[in-house]
């Protein structure tokens, strides 16, 4: 999947009914690469389908740069700190200071990856009532032209705008 900005989505009551409405995405020259599928589903592994990647179903990039942000910012104050108050024997120059900003952007990259990776992404928590229903959601981008003349053909699906 790209990292496209979803500004519309569907939402499918059955699997052949979200690989009929990508067909018709597919139709009106939408890449595969820009439509994401979410769905609990069981059968949706089945289908040969467009999933939605990680960095698009979760709050994984958001943590990442929260993460390396409080860590290099941890790093940075021990490193001053450890500079400005040595202990004895043991002196940090500006060397040290980088290299614990680094380590410690590192670190809290990581671990607030693992604990974002398991956490919905926003646009995802806003359907997570259609999802527990075992319905399959479909993003995309798309102009309102093509989002009428989807949703006139599948009158049946819900569908509509994300902000």
């Amino acid at each position: 999947m790209s990292d496209t900005h979803f500004n519309s989505y569907f939402i499918t009551d059955t699997v052949e009914t979200a690989t009929d409405v990508i067909d018709q995405l597919k139709s009106l020259g939408i890449p595969e690469n820009d439509i994401g599928v979410v769905s609990k589903d069981k059968d949706i592994a089945k289908a040969d389908l467009p999933e939605a990647d990680l960095t698009e179903k979760s709050q994984l990039p958001e943590a990442l740069k929260r993460g390396a942000m409080l860590g290099s910012g941890s790093g940075l104050f021990a490193g001053v700190l450890m500079a400005t108050f040595p202990v004895v024997g043991f002196t940090v120059g500006g060397a040290a200071i980088l290299g614990m900003t680094a380590g410690g952007a590192a670190a809290g990259a990581w671990s607030a990856s693992m604990i974002g990776v398991s956490e919905n992404s926003e646009l995802v928590e806003q359907f997570e009532q259609a999802l527990d229903d075992d319905k399959t959601l479909i993003f995309c981008e798309l102009d309102a032209s093509q989002r009428e003349q989807v949703a006139k053909r599948f009158s049946s699906v819900k569908s509509g705008t994300i902000e």
